[in-house]
């Protein structure tokens, strides 16, 4: 992960969108329209790994899926 996306993160930064995998494409559109600007893209199980004591969140932004990715 980014060290500066890390760092963000774990600071609270709250520019962020979770999703399940099936909905990746609307997480994405909506990240560029919001940010204007592509996200970086990584598997919420390995941000868990690096920032242990970051709170997850439980569900996808777009359904009530667990979320795979988060776009920072």
């Amino acid at each position: 992960m980014d060290p500066t996306k890390k760092e963000y993160l774990a600071n609270g930064g709250d520019h962020f969108i979770v999703c399940a995998a099936d909905q990746m494409e609307l997480a994405l559109d909506e990240f560029v329209d919001e940010y204007g600007e592509a996200p970086d893209v990584y598997l919420l199980a390995e941000v868990m790994q690096e920032l242990p004591d970051w709170r997850v969140p439980e569900t996808c932004q777009y359904s009530e899926q667990k979320p795979v990715y988060i776009l920072i």
